[in-house]
């Protein structure tokens, strides 16, 4: 007999009827079977106690006991099951339980979008989940109400608690002269921030001074100042148990869910020019080869000078004079310093891959109409634009890694560990079918996956082949356990940067002042935040890990609800577009413009040529059975828009030629 352990895990449910725990513990990171009909009443994302084994397929188990239920409401439509019974037509895959309402129809319209409460989970020989409805939200298909389907599924509350708001309307509307004790006086920098121009909050601004005479041999002081939002959001008050809650803040194409309430984010800890701030400020000396030293972390207060947008840099770094002449300086030797931090990363063996983002574009003054969706960087120096800051956002990131390590402090990391060596394989064998070489043992290492990927340069597959190294590489997660980060090819990372938006930051924030109060350094004005146990931050990693899964999905799903709409308008239209994936059911196609994604159904395109088609074993080709014609990866396509399902959030497509 096998044998056989136990351990934490959060499940994630198949629409099959069976699931896959995956384990919390970092010592066991595969997850685990939980056969057809084994369930035992639980929900996707119940955290559970499972015993496991090694099997012949990898690993199974079965549920001991659900530790945690994630769910306690769901939404769905309000349906007669019976002359005086009511359910809820669920449209979640993932639930795979009836849904029945106590308490009648009570709160909720018949063919509406209800949410219920969840009042008594499924059990027993005929399990059902029972709920009480709670309220309308509003027609099946509309924007609105499928918005607010994805945040009630992924628990992202849009109203903050009362004891925040009123801990939140008590924040100083300016920074008072006790703010200032204990802290740096940085003011006299150059700091400025650079943003997209609907940003709503600047929590980082950055500044280089030139160590000598030449900027282009000379070492640089670098400077990254991040909104010291640790002093405002205090340990154990209401608007730290909101941001403990959420964690993140997540971006909807409509609208942003701040993890801080609006008295925080958008004025006390957003950076803005012209006014003194408080902020933690990480300093480095970068020479001409790009490598920093000298790390230094402080308290301290700035005086922002300028305000800039992406845009307007990439016009300056284009060749423009619209900054005047000051400003143009200082975003050259930014530009400077973080070329020399990219080249750096670059030999080291950092990735990077080309995956371009979509970006729904919506009409200023009706937030619901769809003007279109287009890559969200449209061009070179836009993309250069935005890379100068997100370099310099790196090495301020690794400064804290390094820091944390040499001191043995309990952060919480960001890790990305090695790709998985499997789905490696299956990469390789991909390469190979679409005309490219790969090693797999040598992709296990940064500089050998960048070789890989620089050798796809101008193909018309390479798109393809990034999207599946990027599944083959591990995801990035939150950790006490440093075990580095691959994809930027750094021995220590840790997230600084953001804590208006991510928790993590704001526990690495109080780490550091506490650290920093020990040394004798600016560390701010009392009360000084306490070194945390490492099992707090494990625990709060954890945590963190859920809720960034939880507020992406919202991201992605709003996305795809938004490219769904748009589309709708235009069933029948034809487009060119290039095949982005396979599976066995589908083709995926993006189109070129508007920048979607949508799927031709394998059994539209057996039907329209009267053969059958199968995926071969390279992942990469649909081969058909008796012409033995294929359809490739990476392949340009035209075709035809057949059907948008809002609902669905999802285009389906036929295929043309």
């Amino acid at each position: 007999m096998a044998q056989r352990s136990e351990i934490r895990a959060i499940l994630h449910v198949n629409p099959g009827g069976y699931g896959f725990a995956q384990p919390l513990s970092e010592e066991e990171t595969r997850g685990i079977f939980i056969p057809p009909g084994s369930l035992r009443g639980a929900l996707d994302g119940d955290e559970l106690s499972v015993v496991y084994w090694e099997s012949d397929k990898g690993l199974e188990g079965r549920i001991e006991d659900i530790v945690k239920r994630k769910r306690t409401r769901i939404v769905g439509v309000l349906t007669q099951a019976g002359s005086k019974q009511w359910a809820l037509e669920v449209e979640d895959p993932r639930l795979i339980w009836p849904v029945v309402c106590v308490g009648g129809r009570r709160g909720g319209e018949p063919g509406k979008v209800v949410v219920a409460e969840i009042v008594e989970y499924p059990s027993g020989p005929r399990p059902e989940l029972c709920v009480r409805v709670q309220r309308t939200i509003g027609e099946p298909g509309a924007l609105e109400t499928e918005v607010q389907k994805i945040l009630i599924e992924n628990l992202i509350e849009l109203e903050f608690g009362a004891a925040a708001e009123r801990e939140a309307a008590q924040v100083p509307t300016e920074v008072r002269e006790q703010d200032l004790e204990q802290r740096a006086d940085l003011r006299g920098l150059a700091f400025m921030t650079i943003d997209p121009p609907d940003a709503r909050d600047f929590d980082d601004a950055v500044c280089v001074e030139l160590l000598g005479d030449n900027a282009s041999n000379d070492d640089f002081r670098l400077h990254v100042a991040i909104a010291d939002v640790s002093h405002y959001v205090r340990e154990g008050t209401g608007i730290d148990e909101e941001a403990r809650g959420r964690c993140f803040s997540t971006y909807l194409p409509d609208r942003s869910i701040p993890m801080l309430p609006h008295q925080l984010s958008s004025h006390m800890c957003s950076l803005v020019p012209k006014q003194d701030r408080l902020a933690m400020v990480v300093s480095m000396r970068v020479n001409a080869a790009g490598e920093t030293s000298e790390w230094q972390v402080r308290a301290a207060a700035i005086h922002s000078r300028r305000r800039l947008t992406y845009a307007e840099v990439a016009t300056s770094l284009d060749g423009a004079e619209n900054l005047g002449k000051k400003a143009r300086g200082r975003v050259f030797a930014l530009r400077e310093c973080a070329d020399r931090l990219r080249r750096a990363r670059l030999r080291r063996g950092a990735i990077e891959l080309d995956l371009a983002e979509a970006k729904v574009v919506l009409e200023e003054d009706d937030r619901s109409r769809i003007l279109d969706v287009v890559k969200s960087r449209s061009s070179k120096s836009m993309t250069r634009a935005y890379n100068l800051i997100e370099e310099l956002m790196i090495a301020a990131n690794e400064a804290v890694g390094e820091l944390a390590v040499e001191h043995k402090l309990p952060v919480v990391f960001r890790i990305h560990a090695k790709p998985d060596l499997e789905k490696l394989a299956k990469l390789t064998l991909a390469a190979y079918a679409l005309g490219t070489k790969a090693d797999p043992d040598k992709l296990v290492t940064p500089r050998g996956a960048q070789k890989f990927l620089a050798q796809l340069e101008g193909k018309p597959f390479a798109g393809a082949l990034h999207m599946l190294m990027l599944r083959a590489m591990s995801q990035a997660q939150y950790s006490v356990e440093n075990v580095g980060h691959f994809a930027l090819a750094s021995r220590a990372y840790v997230h600084f940067t953001s804590p208006i938006r991510r928790y993590p930051d704001l526990i690495s924030h109080r780490v550091l002042k506490a650290w920093i109060a020990r040394q004798g350094g600016d560390c701010g004005p009392d009360p000084v935040p306490r070194m945390p146990k490492l099992s707090e931050s494990e625990e709060l990693a954890i945590r963190c890990g859920e809720r960034e899964r939880a507020s992406v999905s919202a991201e992605r799903q709003t996305q795809s609800l938004f490219a769904a709409l748009h589309m709708r308008d235009r069933i029948g239209d034809r487009f060119e577009g290039t095949i982005s994936g396979l599976s066995q059911n589908g083709v995926f196609v993006q189109i070129d413009a508007p920048f979607v994604d949508g799927m031709v159904k394998v059994a539209d395109i057996e039907k329209d040529r009267g053969e059958p088609y199968n995926r071969d074993e390279t992942g990469v080709r649909l081969v058909g059975g008796k012409s033995g014609k294929v359809l490739t990866i990476g392949d340009r396509v035209v075709v035809e828009v057949v059907d948008a399902s809002v609902p669905r959030r999802q285009i389906d497509l036929f295929l043309i030629s």
